[in-house]
C-alpha cells in the first residue's frame, strides 16, 4: 500500500513529464480474500496493485491512459503516448475548468484493529468456527475479505488528494440438504461493527425457518422487506434516478419534478460522505470536494448528484460526485434512508398476513421513467401470520413501481444496516409497504 508521501511522490514525478494541464490519479489496492464453499475453505487468495492514470487536457480534448508498470521510463512513456494521441482526438463538447482549490484535501483515517482481527489466520479460524457451529444437514458457502484502497489526485496546478479506505466484507448462505437457505452480508470499516458468528446464526437460523416453504399466488401483498432487500432497491434507484445525467437525457424518475412531492413524507434519503456509517472518501474522482445532498426530503424530490461535465451543461457547481466516468453524470456513494422509531421485531409483531423478505438476486430496471424495477427474492421468504412467523414461502417475483412502494410506505424500522452497495456501503433500515406486488412465483 502507498501512504500519503509515496502517492503524492509518485504524482509529482509523472507531472514532470507533462507539457499540458494534467490530472494524475493514483491507486493503490490489497485484498486478502477467503472463500468457502460446502463447509470448506476452498480458496485463500491476496492481490496487490499500485496503478496511474492520466488524463491531459487541451482545449475542448482529453486523453487518457493508464499503466500499472511505474518505473521512470514506463510512466515517461505512457505521458508521451496521451500527448500524442491529443492530435487525433476529436474535439469533446466542453472545456473542462483547471482545479486549483482547496490545496489538499486528505483523510488517513482507518481502523488498525481491522488488520489483526481479519487477517489470512483470522479469517480461516472465524469461518472454520462458523462452520463447526452449523447442524450436520446444512452447509456453509461465502466469503469473507479484507480489502484496503488509497486513492490519490494530484494535477500541475498544485492540488492534491489523498483517501485511504480499508474494509472488511462477509457473506454467507447456510444451506439445508433439502435446498432452502438463508443468507447473511455485512460490511464496514471497523473492526469492532462487524461479529462473524452473529451473522453465521442469522443465516443458520433462516435456513432452518425456510424448510418446507409452501407455494403461494402472485398479487398484491403487504410485505416486509430487510434492510438487505432495501439496499437493493435503493442501490438501483441510485443508479436510475439520483444522476444529473439521467435528468438530464430524460431518462430518470425524477424528470422535472424537483420540489415536488414523490414518496411518502416519510421517507428521506440524502448523501452525505461525513457520516460515520458510510465509508468516507471526501473527493470525488475529479478530485472536487463531495458535499452532503438531500435527494429527498420527507418525500419531496431536492437535490441532484453532479459531475463537473453534468454540471457545465446547467452552469452550475458539481457537488462533488464523480465516479470517473462521465457518462454516469454524478453518483452518490454514501446514501443513507431515514430510520424510523419502532424495532423491526415489533414491526413484525403488530404484523398479520405480511411477507418478509430477506433479499432480491437478479435486480433489472425494466422502465426507469416509472422507477419499476423486477428481481427474484432469495434465501428467506416468510409468512407472518398474527405477528409471528408460521411458514416459509417459495421464492416469488416480484415487478413493482418505486414511486407506487414508497408512496405505501406504514412503517420505517429503527435500526440500520450497512448493505454493500455499488460503491461502498448504503446505510439502510427496514420498509413495511403495503400493496407491493409479486407477478410470479417458482415451483
Amino acid at each position: 500500500m502507498l501512504n500519503k508521501k509515496e502517492a503524492y511522490d509518485l504524482i509529482d514525478k509523472v507531472l514532470t513529464y507533462c507539457n499540458y494541464y494534467t490530472m494524475v490519479t493514483v491507486n493503490s489496492q490489497e485484498e486478502g480474500l477467503t472463500r468457502f464453499a460446502n463447509s470448506e475453505i476452498h480458496q485463500n487468495v491476496f492481490k496487490a496493485d499500485n496503478s496511474v492514470e492520466i488524463i491531459v487536457h487541451y482545449g475542448k480534448k482529453q486523453s487518457k491512459i493508464a499503466t500499472n508498470i511505474l518505473d521512470d521510463d514506463s510512466l515517461r512513456e505512457m505521458v508521451e503516448a496521451a500527448e500524442e494521441n491529443l492530435k487525433y482526438l476529436p474535439e469533446g463538447e466542453l472545456v473542462t475548468p483547471e482545479i486549483t482549490t482547496p490545496v489538499e484535501i486528505a483523510c488517513e483515517e482507518y481502523d488498525e484493529e481491522l488488520e489483526s482481527k481479519f487477517g489470512i489466520a483470522s479469517r480461516a479460524a472465524l469461518i472454520k468456527e462458523g462452520i463447526e457451529a452449523l447442524d450436520d444437514s446444512f452447509t456453509g458457502s461465502g466469503a469473507l475479505s479484507l480489502t484496503k484502497m488509497v486513492i490519490a489526485i494530484g494535477n500541475n496546478k498544485g492540488i492534491k488528494r489523498y483517501g485511504r479506505l480499508d474494509a472488511v466484507n462477509f457473506n454467507a448462505v447456510v444451506t439445508h440438504e433439502s435446498g432452502s437457505s438463508g443468507y447473511a452480508e455485512y460490511s464496514t470499516n471497523k473492526a469492532d461493527d462487524i461479529d462473524v458468528m452473529q451473522l453465521f446464526r442469522i443465516a443458520h437460523l433462516k435456513a432452518k425457518a425456510a424448510l418446507n416453504p409452501i407455494s403461494i399466488e402472485p398479487g398484491g401483498y403487504t410485505v416486509i422487506l430487510e434492510p438487505l432487500a432495501v439496499g437493493d432497491l435503493l442501490n438501483y434507484m441510485n443508479y436510475s434516478g439520483f444522476s444529473s445525467r439521467s435528468v438530464q437525457v430524460g431518462m430518470s424518475y425524477l424528470t422535472g419534478k424537483k420540489g415536488q412531492k414523490v414518496f411518502g413524507e416519510n421517507i428521506s434519503i440524502y448523501d452525505d460522505k461525513d457520516d460515520e456509517n458510510t465509508f468516507k472518501i471526501p473527493f470525488d474522482f475529479e478530485g472536487y470536494e463531495r458535499k452532503k445532498l438531500n435527494i429527498i426530503e420527507k418525500g419531496v424530490a431536492k437535490d441532484l448528484a453532479y459531475d463537473i461535465k453534468s454540471a457545465l451543461r446547467e452552469d452550475t457547481e458539481t457537488t462533488g460526485h464523480s465516479i470517473g466516468d462521465s457518462s454516469m453524470g454524478g453518483f452518490p456513494i454514501n446514501l443513507i434512508m431515514k430510520n424510523g422509531d419502532k424495532s423491526l421485531e415489533d414491526i413484525i409483531k403488530e404484523s398479520d398476513n405480511a411477507i418478509i423478505v430477506t433479499r432480491f438476486h437478479y435486480m433489472n430496471i425494466v422502465d426507469p421513467r416509472q422507477a419499476v424495477l423486477t428481481a427474484l427474492t432469495r434465501d428467506g421468504l416468510y409468512m407472518i401470520e398474527n405477528g409471528q412467523i408460521k411458514h416459509a414461502i417459495k421464492n416469488m417475483r416480484f415487478t413493482e413501481s418505486m414511486l407506487n412502494a414508497l408512496n405505501n410506505v406504514t412503517e420505517i424500522s429503527k435500526e440500520r444496516v450497512k448493505v454493500p452497495g455499488f460503491f461502498g456501503v448504503v446505510y439502510v433500515p427496514a420498509l413495511k409497504i403495503e400493496n407491493f406486488h409479486f407477478t410470479g412465483k417458482t415451483e
